[in-house]
C-alpha cells in the first residue's frame, strides 16, 4: 500500500457515514427545503435528559446486518429530533442590494439611519432567530444543520466585523472538517451534551489540537484552521459560535477537495492510490457526506441510529 493511501483510508472512513445533506456547514444557505422539524411545541430543558427511551421517530424494531451495521425498523428522516422551536417565524429576507447600499454610507450614523428605515419597512429585524424553523432556506443534513447570521441575511452586521452561528446537532451529528478563510471562531456548547472538537493549524504544525466540551464550555478555532465538532451523545445538542468577521466564509475540506477539485489533481495529491482509480473514483466521491455528517460509527451503533 502506498504511504499516501493512509489519507485515502481517512477519507473512506468519513464516506462510510450516510450523508447529512449539504447542510450549511457554516456554510451558505440553499433554497432547498429543510426536513420537517419536531411537531411538538413548548420549550426544552438544557439540563435534563431529553428522552427516557428512544428519540422521536425511532423504531425499536432493530437488528444487525451481516456486515455488522445497525439497522432499525423505522426511519429517522421523517421525524427530526433537532432542538428548537418548530413554530418559529422565518427571519425576514433583506431587500436585494441592501448590504451594498449600507457599505457606501459615509458614516456609521448614516448607515444605522438606513437600517432604521429598513426595519420600519419590515425588510429587516433587529434580532436574528437561530431556530431551524426560522431559517427554512438552510438545507439540513441527517446530522443537523448550521444557521449562520452574517451580513447577507442579517444586514445589521454590516461593517461590524462579527457574525454568529447556531449549530443544531442530531444525536451523533458531526460537523465535518472545514475552514473559515476570513474568521477565527469561538465555539460554545449550550446544551448538556458531550462534544469533542479538533483543529489542525497549518503546515509546520500539523498535529491536531483536540478537546472535549460539555454545557457552557467553549474553545477556539483559529482563522484558516481545519476544524470539526462531534456530538457524542444519543440526544440532540446545540452550540453557539461567534466569528470575528461579518462574512467569515467556509470551505468543507473533504467535499471540496474530493468532489470539486480536478480528479487528476486529487489523484496525484493522494499519491495515485491503487484503492481509488478511474474505475471507482466516481463511486467514492458520491459517498462523501455533506456536512453535518451523520457521525462516527461507534456513536451510531451505540445510539442505535441507521446508517
Amino acid at each position: 500500500m502506498h504511504s499516501k493511501s493512509l489519507l485515502v483510508a481517512a477519507f473512506a472512513a468519513a464516506a462510510a457515514a450516510t450523508p447529512l445533506g449539504t447542510g450549511s456547514s457554516w456554510q451558505s444557505s440553499s433554497s432547498s427545503s429543510a426536513p420537517p422539524y419536531p411537531t411538538s411545541t413548548g420549550g426544552y430543558s438544557m439540563t435534563t435528559s431529553y428522552y427516557s427511551s428512544a428519540p422521536t421517530g425511532y423504531s425499536s424494531a432493530a437488528s444487525y446486518s451481516s456486515g455488522g451495521k445497525y439497522s432499525a425498523g423505522g426511519s429517522w428522516g421523517s421525524s427530526s429530533t433537532v432542538l428548537g422551536n418548530p413554530t418559529a417565524s422565518p427571519n425576514p429576507v433583506p431587500t436585494a442590494g441592501t448590504v451594498g447600499k449600507l457599505l457606501t454610507e459615509d458614516t456609521r450614523v448614516a448607515r444605522f439611519k438606513e437600517i432604521q428605515s429598513e426595519i420600519a419597512a419590515g425588510n429587516l429585524a433587529l434580532k436574528f432567530d437561530f431556530n431551524p424553523a426560522a431559517n427554512p432556506a438552510v438545507t439540513a443534513g441527517k446530522g443537523g444543520q448550521v444557521d449562520l447570521a452574517n451580513r447577507a441575511n442579517f444586514p445589521v452586521l454590516t461593517d461590524l466585523g462579527i457574525s454568529a452561528a447556531g449549530i443544531f446537532f442530531q444525536p451523533c451529528g458531526l460537523n465535518t472538517p472545514h475552514i473559515h478563510p476570513d474568521a477565527t471562531e469561538f465555539f460554545t456548547v449550550a446544551t448538556n451534551n458531550n462534544i469533542t472538537t479538533g483543529f489542525v493549524l497549518e503546515n509546520g504544525l500539523a498535529t491536531e489540537f483536540s478537546t472535549s466540551l460539555t454545557q457552557f464550555q467553549g474553545t477556539v478555532f483559529p482563522m484558516g484552521s481545519i476544524h470539526w465538532q462531534q456530538n457524542n451523545d444519543c440526544t440532540p445538542a446545540v452550540a453557539i459560535a461567534g466569528l470575528n468577521s461579518e462574512d467569515p466564509g467556509a470551505s468543507s475540506i473533504a467535499q471540496n477537495f474530493l468532489i470539486n477539485t480536478d480528479s487528476a489533481v486529487v489523484d496525484a495529491t493522494l499519491g495515485f492510490p491503487k484503492q481509488i482509480d478511474s474505475s471507482n473514483f466516481a463511486q467514492f466521491k458520491a459517498n462523501i457526506p455533506a456536512s453535518l455528517a451523520l457521525g462516527v460509527e461507534e456513536c451510531l451503533i451505540r445510539c442505535k441510529i441507521n446508517y
